[in-house]
C-alpha cells in the first residue's frame, strides 16, 4: 500500500507555519509517499485551535525544495478559482524543479462561498472546469497552443510525460464516470462516509477507472495503545465534529450527514486509530472493503490535534504501521473493488463513547 499525508497544510495544520516544513522532511525520512495540500479560504483559529490554512501552490514548491523523494499533490485545487493559463505555467514549473514529483488533484468546487468571492459563476462550474482542464493539458502536452488569435508555446512543459497525473476530487457518481472515461484518476476526500466513497469509486470503476489507484482519505492517528488512543482524541473529536457541523459539512450532498457529526459515531466510522496493531488490521479492512492501495491520512484533524501528538502518531505510522503495509497487496480477483459486498462502516468494529460534558471517554 501507499500512504500520503493531506491536508491544507499537507496534513501538518497542527504545526506552526514554520514547523510544517521540518515536518515535511520528516514524513520522507519515515517513508510516506506523498504530501497533499488541499485548496481552502478564509480559514483562522478560533480560541487558538483549528488551523491556518497557505497558499497550496507556494507550500508545494517549498515542500518541493526541502523534500527529494517525497511526491507533492494537491487534494484538491479548485480550478474555477484559478487563470488556467497562470496555473498551468505554475504547476509545470513545480514539477521542473521538483524533478517531476507532482500529482495534480483538482475539482471543479462546490463552495459558494468561495465562488461568490472570486467572482465565479456556479452553474457554468462544470462547464468552465471541463474546458479549463483541457486547455491546461493542451499546454503542457502540445508544442503551440491556440489562444484568442495567435499561437504561443506555453513553456515550461512538466518533466512527467505527457503530464503530471491527474485526480479528479468529487462526491458525484456523473463526475467520477466522467474522470473514468477521460482516463483520469480518482481522489476521494476524508470527510465522506464509507457508503458515500463506496458509492462514488462504484461509478469510477464502471467507467473503467482502477480503484486500486484511489487515494482514499480518512482521518488516522496512531497512539501506543488503543485506550490511550480513544483518551488522547477525545476533545480533538468534538472540536473537529464541532468544526465540520458548523462549516456545514451536512448541507453538501455526498459528504456526511448530521448523524455522522455525532463524535460516538465519527470515532468508529470515519476514524483509523489505536495502537500499530489496530491500525495496520483497520487499514487492511479497509482495503478489503474499497480495494484502494492509497490511503491519505487526514493527520492533524484540521489543526485540532497538538503537535506534539501530531509528531508521535507519525513516528509510529512511519516505523510500525507502513513496513507491515507496503509489501502486501490485495487480491483483486477476490476483492472485485470491495462493492460485492458490505462489511460494514466500522471495519475494525471498535465502539467508544465520548462524553460531551467531560470531553473523556468510556470504554463499551
Amino acid at each position: 500500500m501507499q500512504f500520503g499525508l493531506s491536508g491544507c497544510g499537507g496534513g501538518f495544520e497542527s504545526g506552526d507555519t514554520a514547523s510544517c516544513l521540518s515536518f515535511a522532511a520528516l514524513a520522507e525520512q519515515l517513508g510516506f509517499d506523498a504530501l497533499w495540500i488541499n485548496e481552502e479560504h478564509f480559514q483562522g483559529l478560533s480560541g487558538g485551535k483549528g488551523r491556518l490554512c497557505l497558499s497550496p501552490v507556494v507550500l508545494a514548491a517549498a515542500f518541493a525544495a526541502r523534500t527529494v523523494r517525497i511526491r507533492i499533490g494537491f487534494s484538491v485545487l479548485l480550478l474555477p478559482l484559478h487563470q488556467p493559463l497562470r496555473l498551468a505555467e505554475e504547476l509545470a514549473t513545480l514539477d521542473v524543479l521538483s524533478g517531476g514529483r507532482l500529482n495534480f488533484g483538482v475539482s471543479r468546487g462546490g463552495n459558494p462561498g468561495y465562488s461568490k468571492a472570486y467572482g465565479v459563476d456556479p452553474s457554468k462550474g462544470r462547464e468552465a472546469f471541463e474546458a479549463s482542464l483541457s486547455f491546461m493539458l493542451q499546454c503542457w502536452t502540445e508544442r503551440e497552443t491556440r489562444i484568442d488569435n495567435g499561437s504561443y508555446s506555453v513553456e515550461p512543459k512538466p518533466v512527467q510525460r505527457p503530464h503530471p497525473p491527474i485526480f479528479i476530487g468529487t462526491y458525484n457518481e456523473d463526475t467520477a464516470r466522467w474522470a473514468g472515461r477521460a482516463g483520469h484518476r480518482l481522489i476521494q476526500h476524508g470527510i465522506q462516509s464509507l457508503p458515500n466513497v463506496r458509492r462514488v469509486m462504484k461509478a469510477y470503476a464502471s467507467a473503467g477507472g482502477s480503484v486500486s489507484d484511489v487515494p482514499v482519505g480518512r482521518f488516522v492517528y496512531v497512539s501506543e495503545s488503543d485506550a490511550s488512543a480513544k483518551r488522547e482524541l477525545a476533545p480533538v473529536i468534538l472540536d473537529l465534529t464541532d468544526r465540520l457541523r458548523r462549516v456545514g459539512v451536512p448541507t453538501r450532498s455526498g459528504t456526511l450527514s448530521e448523524a455522522d457529526l455525532d463524535p460516538e459515531r465519527f470515532y468508529e466510522e470515519m476514524v483509523i486509530a489505536g495502537s500499530p496493531d489496530t491500525c495496520v488490521e483497520k487499514l487492511a479492512a479497509l482495503r478489503h472493503a474499497l480495494g484502494t492501495e492509497y490511503v491519505n491520512c487526514l493527520s492533524s484533524f484540521f489543526g485540532f490535534l497538538p503537535a506534539d501528538r501530531l509528531r508521535a502518531s507519525l513516528h509510529l505510522f512511519g516505523t510500525e504501521v507502513i513496513p507491515r503495509m507496503s509489501d502486501s497487496k490485495i487480491d483483486e480477483q477476490d476483492c472485485c473493488c470491495g462493492l460485492h459486498g458490505d462489511r460494514g462502516d466500522n471495519p475494525a468494529g471498535q465502539s467508544m463513547r465520548i462524553d460531551k460534558k467531560q470531553k473523556g471517554v468510556e470504554h463499551r
